[in-house]
């Protein structure tokens, strides 16, 4: 009786390690799947774009799994913004001019004609002596508003904008805003006298694709040939009617950004190589553009 005991125990615990072996062999993935991060913490206003591609893209790869998270920690991979071409780019962002609503800057005729190059420079550089002087002989009267300009080592709007004036970032006018660019936005929405630039998925409600509750979006110079048209005029009235006409440009008078991931692992390099590609269609209801089709090419 004890012999049949202990054969019925040896029994038992063969059938349940047959058992594990067996689910393990039926779901191979439980034991390799991983929750990557993406981390968008030098690129807040991307964070509702990334959580979509990776939602999107998870239903082409269903093991993929992703978070994206704000830190300063080491994670899997990073979205960071630059103003250089890199083939990590999954997108480009435009930056626009823009003003509290109550603005009396917008009553002006030369702005409510849109911002011509000159106007822009008058707007949001910082002066020299000499120029301050030309400027008076010129008869060149003072316009209303304040300059509100993000500061700091990842101001990437401020450096961009800098770029599209021909001047240093120091050289742009105006309050400085620590933080990021939503920190901008509810500054200019804020102070009634504001002025200031920032990226269109930030300027425009994502919903309604009209311009955010109490912000103006100035005309100004689209395609870059020095002069501003009715259509660039209307266009800037709702998000997808902008994102499309921008799309469309060989290049713009925008200042424009690229946002790319950088990343080691290889499951993330395959979803950064279909955010690239198939995950472009995604990129218009959150006022981004798509990717340069060059710098695509080169994958």
């Amino acid at each position: 009786m004890r012999k049949k005991v202990i054969l019925n125990v040896k029994e038992a615990k063969s059938k349940v390690t047959t058992l594990l072996l067996t689910g393990l062999m039926c779901c191979p993935m439980m034991s390799l799947a991983q929750n990557l991060q993406i981390n968008v913490s030098d690129a807040q206003f991307t964070r509702q774009r990334m959580e979509r591609l990776i939602k999107e893209y998870n239903k082409v790869n269903p093991e993929f799994t992703a978070t994206v998270v704000d830190t300063r920690e080491k994670v899997d991979a990073s979205v960071s913004l630059s103003g250089q071409d890199d083939v990590n780019s999954i997108g480009r962002f435009a930056i626009l001019p823009i003003a509290n609503s109550e603005n009396e800057l917008l009553r002006n005729k030369k702005v409510v004609k849109g911002l011509s190059n000159k106007l822009k420079h008058q707007i949001f550089v910082e002066r020299d002596l000499l120029e301050e002087l030309d400027a008076e002989e010129e008869g060149e009267k003072q316009l209303p508003g304040t300059v509100y300009s993000l500061t700091g080592s990842h101001a990437i709007t401020t450096t961009l904008v800098a770029r599209d004036l021909s001047i240093t970032p120091n050289r742009v006018k105006g309050k400085k805003i620590l933080g990021s660019e939503e920190n901008l936005i509810s500054a200019v929405r804020s102070h009634q006298d504001a002025i200031a630039f920032n990226v269109a998925s930030l300027a425009y409600d994502s919903n309604t694709y009209q311009p955010v509750e109490g912000l103006t979006v100035l005309a100004t110079d689209l395609d870059g040939n020095g002069r501003i048209s009715d259509e660039e005029r209307s266009v800037i009235s709702s998000l997808d009617k902008l994102t499309d006409y921008l799309d469309k440009l060989p290049h713009t008078g925008l200042p424009i950004g690229n946002i790319s991931i950088k990343t080691d692992n290889q499951e993330l390099r395959r979803f950064v190589d279909w955010a690239s590609t198939e995950g472009q269609g995604y990129l218009s209801p959150y006022g981004f553009l798509k990717a340069n089709k060059a710098l695509t090419a080169q994958k």
